[in-house]
């Protein structure tokens, strides 16, 4: 600096020099920012830090491979480092040593890095998740009393299943919510008898949904001896709850849709089920009825034959028995009168010889028949499957199941000893 008259005149390099020294008494700061113009060459990394101003910053390159989660144009981040000045250009930088996400980049860093932890341990797996109960006899339900999920989840769970319904109330945001849905989980795990548990909440922004973010939340989902069904948010939203539950739902809405069945659908099936059963009991029955009835007329049709075929044989023999007598009456001379008797009577044993044995022969038809064994009060076993019946005791054995048909009617019995 020289003086000039009444003035004092400063040369730029004092005036920038001065600057400099004032800005090596600076520490290092955190500063808050949105980066933009990335870009990397020869090991360094530079890019802006803008808010409502911005200035020029630059971090070694092998730091910035380092960290956790890489920002990009337009990441929200927290910026540490020492602020420099390069007084030939009057120029300010930062150079950066470590940068953390802010804000929601923030929230979404903490989030990545408990899903990297708990799919470490195998809580993301599908493998260990569990089916949900068809017919769940009681319901527990984990949610705010004063929000929508509330009536969301049991109007529509009481609108398709009158369940059993255990209801906790809980907060769903701030830092005591995840301690609290925790606890309940617990309570109803340890004095409610429930076979699946829905957690519950509404939609809302990142930060509000951070309390379904929480590890120790998380932990206690995959520990429940229920399964749990997570209803938290909307479609858009997905928090590490819904990854670890075993069933994950859209909205607090569709919960009931997959904890329930809808009665109206059950009862459907019940009676479809019992018109299939009647059916199945029915045509049995009436194809046991038509198989008796044909044997029935295949047995009276069989004697009827035999009857038919024994007559003809009578009259077959008569036939050629008449001829042959007239034939030696015509050819023989005129015998005595004791003769032509003797003749007679022969004749007439001939003929009832042959009426005897007809008649015993029908007779023994007659007796043969299985209709007249079942008629005098016996009894033919059956196999139940083929209908043939039963004539050695080799062929039953304790436990089985046969047919008996008695003279009005069939019986399924079961064998009960077999001796000889």
């Amino acid at each position: 600096m020289k003086t000039v008259g009444a003035r004092q005149v400063w040369a730029v390099r004092e005036i920038t020099a001065a600057l400099g020294r004032r800005l090596e008494d600076l520490p290092s700061v955190w500063v808050e920012a949105e980066i933009q113009n990335l870009r990397q060459r020869s090991g360094q990394v530079y890019f802006t830090l803008n808010d409502v101003h911005q200035i020029d910053a630059s971090m070694r390159g092998v730091l910035f491979d380092r960290l956790p989660v890489r920002p990009s144009d337009g990441s929200l981040v927290y910026a540490f480092g020492r602020v420099e000045f390069w007084a030939e250009r009057t120029r300010l930088s930062l150079r950066v040593e470590r940068i953390e996400p802010a804000g929601e980049g923030a929230l979404l860093a903490r989030i990545e890095a408990t899903k990297a932890r708990l799919a470490d341990d195998g809580l993301l797996a599908d493998a260990r998740k569990r089916p949900l109960p068809q017919l769940p006899r009681r319901v527990g339900v984990i949610t705010s009393a004063v929000g929508a999920a509330r009536n969301d989840v049991l109007n529509n769970i009481w609108s398709r299943f009158p369940a059993d319904v255990v209801f906790v109330d809980v907060p769903v945001q701030g830092p005591g919510a995840p301690a609290a849905v925790v606890r309940a989980l617990a309570l109803l795990n340890a004095t409610v008898d429930v076979d699946v548990i829905v957690v519950a909440r509404g939609g809302g922004p990142l930060e509000d949904l951070m309390a379904f973010n929480d590890e120790r939340l998380c932990r206690a989902i995959a520990a429940s001896d229920a399964p749990v069904v997570s209803a938290v948010g909307h479609e858009k939203d997905l928090t590490i709850c819904d990854l670890v539950a075993d069933v994950r739902v859209s909205t607090p809405t569709g919960a009931a849709s997959v904890v329930v069945p809808d009665k109206r659908v059950l009862e459907a099936q019940l009676a479809e089920l019992s018109r299939g059963l009647i059916r199945g009991l029915t045509r049995p029955r009436d194809a046991a009825r038509a198989g008796l009835d044909a044997r029935r007329a295949a047995l009276v049709s069989g004697l009827s034959g035999a009857g038919v075929r024994a007559s003809a044989q009578v009259h077959s023999c008569a036939s050629r028995l008449t001829p042959a007598l007239e034939r030696t009456l015509a050819t023989a001379t005129m015998a005595p009168s004791e003769r032509h008797e003797r003749m007679a009577r022969a004749v007439g044993r001939i003929e009832a010889g042959y009426g005897a044995r007809i008649a015993a022969d029908a007779a023994l038809l007659e007796a043969l028949s299985p209709a007249r064994t079942v008629a005098r009060g016996y009894a033919i076993l059956r196999d139940p499957g083929t209908d043939r019946p039963v004539v050695s005791i080799d062929e039953l054995s304790p436990g089985r199941e046969v047919l008996a048909e008695i003279r009005d009617g069939r019986a399924t019995m079961t064998v009960k000893e077999v001796g000889q």
